[in-house]
């Protein structure tokens, strides 16, 4: 009989592993950006040790995914965030399997900081985004941060234009329908898409209080030029958030979105953008910076 990942790990042994590498917070209008490719972590003993670290509600959400590789994205996914945070929670870094973690108003995950009140840090902010073949987080102090993926191959089962007027803005829907290029056409769809979850997800409200509709994300131009924000209904522009847009791992669009810190003075947010193994290997793969 077939047996499921979950049921794997709990006969496999266990590992010795190494502490995780301590790292200093990101600074003002910085965004540190990780990343795993679940095809790479093949190590049953090491998924296993990913699970003790969770918690058992953590681990019950993991348990509840239908099929193995669900289970095995959603056990990284939430192993990425615990390992991601605890690098930063103290020069020395912190276990992992410490951590506890609240929902805002709207049920945006954040760290609970009532349980480290000896800790003289800033305050943290995450965001996490997975798709089938990737998972990554994304760290801020300061201001808040929304980051997504979104496959660069990923079909569009309808028409594109149809699809806009639906859901983007009137300036958006009239930009995709200058390109006569339909795989153009798509992929700029796919852009928007994820930059617009991106600042979904930084206000932290739920998509009600931000449809996509109601806002227009516009390219500044130029080499990571960033974006512009504008209200539909007053096409004025809101200078309150930066956003950047990158391919990560040759096979995704990644889109982050932060409040502009207003200590910045018009700085630019600079991407740095690590891929990792928790526990096993990290890389430093692009440093950007966006208007």
């Amino acid at each position: 009989m077939r047996t499921s990942i979950m049921s794997q790990m709990q006969r496999s042994f266990s590992i010795e592993l190494p502490k995780l590498v301590p790292l200093q917070l990101p600074s003002r209008m910085e965004t540190h950006l990780w990343y795993v490719v679940p095809d790479e972590v093949k190590s049953t003993s090491l998924l296993k040790h990913y699970s003790q670290l969770l918690s058992p509600p953590e681990n019950d959400k993991v348990l509840q995914m239908r099929g193995d590789k669900l289970q095995k994205n959603a056990l990284l996914a939430r192993t990425l965030v615990r390992t991601t945070i605890a690098r930063y929670q103290t020069n020395n870094g912190v276990d992992p399997q410490t951590l506890m973690f609240k929902k805002n108003m709207y049920g945006k995950p954040e760290v609970d900081r009532q349980n480290y009140k000896n800790c003289s840090d800033p305050p943290l902010h995450f965001n996490i985004s997975h798709t089938d073949s990737l998972v990554a987080c994304g760290v801020t102090v300061h201001v808040p941060v929304g980051i997504d993926l979104e496959d660069k191959d990923r079909k569009i089962k309808h028409d594109v234009l149809t699809l806009a007027e639906r859901f983007y803005s009137t300036d958006e829907v009239t930009f995709l329908s200058t390109i006569p290029d339909p795989e153009v056409q798509r992929k700029e769809f796919i852009k928007l898409w994820t930059l617009k979850e991106a600042y979904v997800k930084a206000l932290g409200k739920g998509f009600s209080a931000a449809p996509f509709n109601t806002f227009t994300i516009q390219s500044k131009g130029g080499t990571n030029g960033g974006y512009n924000l504008c209200e539909e209904e007053t096409k004025k522009c809101n200078r309150d958030w930066k956003f950047g847009l990158l391919e990560l791992a040759d096979s995704h669009y990644a889109a982050i979105c932060i409040e502009d810190d207003q200590a910045s003075e018009g700085d630019p947010m600079r991407v740095i953008v690590r891929k990792t193994i928790p526990f096993v290997e990290d890389e430093l793969i692009s440093e950007s910076k966006f208007l």
